[in-house]
């Protein structure tokens, strides 16, 4: 776990139109972090240039801990690495991240290392640095579509990838495109609630964050 709360947030915003709920879902995130006292690297990945991986494995090989290649994915890593806190938020594609998320996802691969340790009735490659993250995901569905496959299958994945990711504390929840402001609110500080950020803005009036997102699906939280 992180000793020292708060800290600092990459916010990888996979967005790749100006979605309403998504904007909604974004600036609750950004403003209930800056809130709790986090430093926000608000990272709107449309906006610069990330070449697809090209599944060189150069980034273990030749320049270890590095993407080989120069474009802005070459940040991601190095971006990760800085932050205590990474936060996703995309709508769900296909059961999964939507094309900017998924591309900046794949330039994280410099963070672990080339070999394989068995844990559990698992294979991983572990991580490079010492230092641990926790990972908050928000998607969103189709309104009447939370617990559609695409949601079920997008919430699996989450979890899968926490096994190579570590991190300490994680949460995913899927909002509705449609949600309302105070809705999305509600949510997000749930969510954030749940990897130990308590953004420090009024509550009253809300009984329940449990009936407004996904609260529980959650990781380990030590």
């Amino acid at each position: 776990m992180n000793d020292t709360l708060p800290g600092a947030a990459l916010l990888l915003d996979g967005r790749r139109d100006d979605e309403p709920t998504l904007g909604l879902a974004h600036d609750a995130l950004v403003e209930g972090l800056a809130a709790g006292g986090w430093a926000v690297d608000d990272w709107r990945l449309r906006d610069d240039k990330i070449a697809w991986c090209a599944g060189c494995f150069k980034c273990w090989t030749t320049t270890p801990g590095m993407c080989a290649h120069h474009d802005d994915g070459r940040e991601v890593a190095e971006r990760w690495v800085r932050s205590d806190l990474i936060v996703f938020l995309t709508p769900v594609t296909f059961g999964g991240y939507s094309s900017e998320l998924k591309k900046a996802l794949d330039h994280v691969i410099p963070i672990l290392l080339p070999y394989l340790r068995k844990r559990g009735e698992d294979t991983h490659h572990p991580q490079r640095y010492e230092r641990e993250r926790d990972l908050l995901v928000v998607g969103t569905v189709p309104a009447g579509q939370p617990d559609s496959a695409g949601a079920r299958t997008f919430r699996r994945l989450v979890e899968r990838n926490t096994l190579n990711m570590e991190p300490p504390r994680w949460a995913t929840g899927v909002l509705e495109e449609g949600a309302g402001e105070w809705e999305v609110r509600v949510a997000v500080d749930a969510l954030l609630a749940k990897v130990g950020v308590a953004p420090a803005r009024d509550a009253v009036g809300v009984t329940t964050a449990q009936d407004k997102c996904d609260s529980d699906r959650e990781g380990a939280v030590a």
